[in-house]
């Protein structure tokens, strides 16, 4: 019985695998969808489409006028032959993961060979490339064999020829031109067929392992880094193979486009890429070493560049870039350079760099003389300048400036600013744009007069006042900085407790005299604009000057002073008054 039943079930989960496995590996271009849409735009039909078949596109939107009205009505028919009827079989298709490439293409090549040259080495294959239609030569035409890897364009005569290293397996030839659909020829010699590990036997050419990658790829090559050092001739391969990319365990090269893989270094994921001078590749997963290295899609691992590495895609791992370090996308380990790490997506890990760290949304440790994070912070930034344009959840360590648009954590230096704050400024001067704004004018037991602002928030508070006694034979003058922190009990009452220190003018400026202040008062709010503040406070005058200056108050000889232990100090009991203006 028991094993009756254990075969019933194993019946069971076979056909159910069965019946879901075709499911899983179904490619996207034959997914069945059902659409029935009229004078939609054509930006809205693809969504429509991406939807339907859970998959993304991924197209030049300068090709795809997203906004013309378009018809479509398919029932049950797949992605592929509605796109034929969407797009009038102007596109080519390419399937990268969940990705459907739309590529631009409404001409058709020709192929022809005129020799085909085989020895025990490799194969020598010459021919023509051709518009179908008309015959035209056509230039600078990538024709290249995905196994081995080989490439050459075609000059201005259309010609071409392809030297191959011959592995006893069918030559691929593929042809592909920008606003061209590719174009594949197979030549066979004496073929030795052998079953690879994938099931399939080597003799069919397989993919070679190539793949297609989504999005722009030209990122590099329009830079003006890439435009100084990657040749005319990548660049065009660049651009007829858009994002077909392979794999191999190494390149060597002496410069872009000088080394293993020629001018299909571009196209080429290298497990190790070692450039004595410089070097160009699709990515690496790996190591790469070099004077200067340029990966047009992501690096993983480690990269090293004596003088600078530029990528395409983004990097995971340690990157190490002698004058600069410039990533189009984004960072998850990291980065170190002499110059600056210049990031254009996400920054996780750390950014070390001794002039300054760009980057977007920051979840680790930027430390420079300049740090700019353009969105999102968690962490830390270390530079004398901190600019967080996001929300700040973190410490910022400035020793002149910190920044931070929505600051949920700490700044601490010399002047920190944010347009928003719930968290604590700590420096000479705060500033919060839409925060706490006080201005006021108090009167003392020491000062007749004083003018003060107070910005910052409810919680912490920064304080700069100016003051003045206002009797011409007993002149004084004080200005100085403090902090603060209101309290509030109900909407019109609030208790602020204030510690200021300023510097006491009594006729001589040769002298220290420094008066500090602890002040507890409390804040009636008259109204949204005008309210009381008044208390007690505590003082201690550290005093350097000895003798008192004609037409000028001395600070030490004022009634209910007292001495302490230190001569230069005295302490009393004093109070404010005052009216706010907020």
């Amino acid at each position: 019985m028991q094993l009756k039943y254990s075969a019933i079930k194993g019946l069971l989960l076979l056909v159910l695998g069965a019946a879901f496995a075709p499911c899983v590996a179904q490619p996207v271009l034959n997914r069945n969808i059902t659409m029935n849409v009229n004078d939609q735009p054509l930006g809205s039909v693809l969504h429509i489409m991406e939807d339907k078949g859970k998959f993304n596109f991924s197209y030049n939107s300068n090709l795809i006028r997203q906004d013309s009205l378009v018809n479509i009505h398919v029932a049950n028919q797949t992605v592929k032959d509605a796109l034929d009827k969407l797009l009038n079989n102007q596109f080519e298709y390419r399937e990268a993961e969940n990705f459907v490439i739309l590529r631009y293409a409404p001409y058709q090549l020709a192929m022809t060979t005129d020799k085909f040259l085989n020895d025990d080495q490799s194969c020598v294959i010459t021919g023509y490339v051709a518009n179908e239609r008309n015959g035209q030569k056509l230039q600078n035409a990538s024709v290249y064999c995905r196994r081995p890897i080989a490439s050459a364009l075609t000059d201005a005569d259309g010609h071409f020829e392809i030297k191959i290293k011959n592995e006893n397996q069918p030559v691929i030839l593929t042809v592909s031109k920008e606003n061209y659909k590719d174009t594949s020829v197979t030549f066979l010699s004496d073929v030795k067929v052998t079953e690879n590990k994938s099931g399939t036997s080597s003799a069919n050419g397989g993919n070679g392992g190539y793949r297609y990658l989504p999005g722009d790829l030209s990122g590099v090559e329009k830079s003006g880094v890439g435009k100084l050092f990657i040749s005319a001739k990548q660049q065009i391969q660049s651009l007829n193979l858009g994002g077909l990319i392979t794999q191999s365990p190494f390149q060597v090269s002496l410069a872009p486009g000088l080394g293993t893989h020629g001018a299909f270094s571009g196209q080429v994921v290298n497990a190790v890429s070692l450039n004595i001078a410089g070097g160009y590749n699709a990515g690496v997963n790996g190591v790469e070493l070099g004077l200067f290295n340029l990966d047009k899609s992501d690096v993983k691992s480690f990269q090293l560049g004596i003088l600078f590495n530029v990528v395409g895609g983004s990097v995971e791992g340690i990157q190490i870039g002698g004058a600069f370090n410039q990533v189009l996308k984004d960072v998850n380990g990291v980065q170190a350079a002499l110059g600056f790490n210049n990031v254009e997506g996400n920054v996780s890990g750390v950014q070390w760099a001794a002039g300054f760290n760009i980057g977007k949304k920051l979840n680790g440790v930027q430390l420079a003389v300049l740090n700019i994070a353009s969105s999102d912070v968690n962490g830390l930034q270390i530079a004398p300048v901190n600019i967080a344009s996001g929300k700040f959840t973190g410490i910022q360590l400035g020793g002149l400036f910190n920044y931070a648009k929505d600051l949920k954590g700490i700044q601490i230096g010399l002047i920190n600013a944010s347009d928003n704050s719930s968290g604590v400024s700590i420096g000479l001067l705060n500033f919060v744009q839409n925060g706490y704004h006080v201005g006021g004018v108090y009167s003392n037991e020491t000062t007749d007069a004083n003018l003060v602002y107070k910005t910052g928030t409810h919680s912490f508070y920064n304080i700069i006042l100016a003051g003045a006694k206002l009797d011409k034979n007993k002149k004084q003058y004080t200005y100085g900085v403090g902090y603060g922190n209101e309290l509030p009990v109900f909407n019109f009452l609030a208790f602020n407790t204030e510690a200021t220190a300023s510097y006491v003018y009594q006729g001589n400026g040769r002298y220290l005299n420094v008066l500090y202040r602890l002040d507890e008062t409390l804040n009636i709010k008259l109204g949204h604009s005008f309210g009381v503040q008044a208390g007690p406070s505590l003082n201690f005058f550290y005093n350097q000057q000895k003798n008192p200056v004609a037409g000028y108050n001395f600070v030490p000889n004022e009634p209910n002073h007292h001495q302490t232990n230190n001569p230069k100090y005295t302490r009393w009991l004093g109070w404010t008054v005052g009216i706010n203006f907020f």
